[in-house]
């Protein structure tokens, strides 16, 4: 059912915005939001829309097959910086496995459009779904009832299964943190309006990395953007505004299912690297007042930065040690939740930590 595009090369663990390195790990290749009707057919009349027809599609950019069922994918709703829903990748039917250069796709429950549920891999849960033991639910629900101002995590978990151990995002779609309104949007090289609403989003086939560190909410126009651009790894290949004017049923989908990509290929990136070295870092006291420390033991730090969705920032600059403590003077800061972003020495490695200032 689904095509496969291989190219193979060398492995780089290196985890950056934009990424022409080897594929080490899985990440979203496929974003799919319409605007269509709640009561209107699509199908020839037979079903009725619930107007929920959304997918995101996950691809596999590495030599082997990868288990997926330390894997989830959560929902951060109109700007939040916690979870709204979160739900485990697992296959409705098959080994919870997926294979180099294939896809999985991640559909909400409620879709009717047939090309949807003909490529669907998983239907997410129900919106307000609790966790228990008969579900694939972390937090909330099905993730897949994303709006275009929803950012969109994949998550690697460094337990045996999804809920379990440390959370790891692997791939961030948006800016978590961010409400921009109606959209993420942006003209690209060609002038062609990309934009996480009502529209079909497929990412350009050099990228074979995901996005691991949140990114600077997007600011500028639409044509000179700051921060995040969505169109510098997505491109738009449908519309529900066709000419500009509605026409959900104009909206393709024939691009889920499969990936076209050109990026190379590398070896499953292990996660206890990373694991070490965000275990290593501590933040205290959380929330903070006027000042917080960052202990740091067992690992190199290069740089510290503490942001939030204003642009607010400041930065500390470690000595290099394996075991030190630097103190971040929050004073001047407007209270509320920050992102504190660490990069290790030799920069292949990035994690960030929240941190609550009053």
């Amino acid at each position: 059912m689904k095509k496969n595009y291989i190219l193979a090369s060398a492995l780089l663990l290196a985890a950056t915005t934009t990424s022409f390195g080897q594929g080490t790990e899985l990440f979203f290749s496929e974003y799919d939001e319409g605007a269509h009707q709640t009561g209107t057919s699509y199908n020839g009349g037979i079903s009725t829309s619930t107007g929920n027809e959304r997918a995101m599609e996950v691809f596999n950019p590495t030599l082997g097959p990868v288990n997926l069922n330390s894997y989830s994918i959560r929902r951060y709703s109109n700007g939040a910086t916690t979870p709204f829903q979160e739900e485990k990748l697992k296959r409705t039917t098959g080994s919870n496995v997926l294979n180099s250069a294939d896809v999985f796709v991640y559909a909400c429950g409620q879709a009717t459009l047939t090309k949807i549920l003909n490529e669907a891999d998983q239907l997410c849960a129900p919106y307000q779904t609790a966790p228990d033991a008969t579900n694939s639910v972390l937090t909330f629900g099905g993730a897949a009832y994303f709006s275009g101002n929803d950012a969109m995590a994949l998550v690697r978990w460094t337990g045996a299964s999804a809920g379990l151990g440390t959370p790891i995002l692997v791939d961030i779609f948006g800016v978590i943190g961010q409400d921009p309104g109606t959209s993420w949007s942006a003209q690209d090289a060609a002038g062609t309006a990309v934009t996480s609403a009502n529209q079909s989003l497929v990412r350009r086939e050099t990228v074979s990395t995901g996005v691991r560190t949140n990114p600077e909410p997007q600011g500028g126009t639409s044509t000179a953007r700051t921060g995040f651009n969505i169109a510098t790894e997505w491109e738009s290949y449908s519309t529900a505004f066709p000419n500009n004017t509605l026409d959900p049923a104009a909206q393709s989908y024939a691009r889920l299912g499969a990936h076209e990509y050109s990026g190379p290929y590398g070896s499953y990136a292990p996660l206890k690297t990373l694991e070490k070295f965000n275990s290593s870092i501590s933040v205290f006291p959380n929330p903070a007042n006027g000042q917080a420390f960052v202990q740091i033991k067992g690992a190199k730090v290069g740089s510290v930065t503490v942001l939030n969705s204003l642009g607010q920032r400041i930065t500390a600059q470690p000595r290099g040690l394996s075991e030190e403590i630097l103190t971040l003077n929050v004073s001047g800061l407007t209270p509320g939740l920050y992102f504190v972003q660490f990069v290790s020495q030799d920069g292949q490695l990035k994690v960030y930590k929240e941190l609550m200032v009053k």
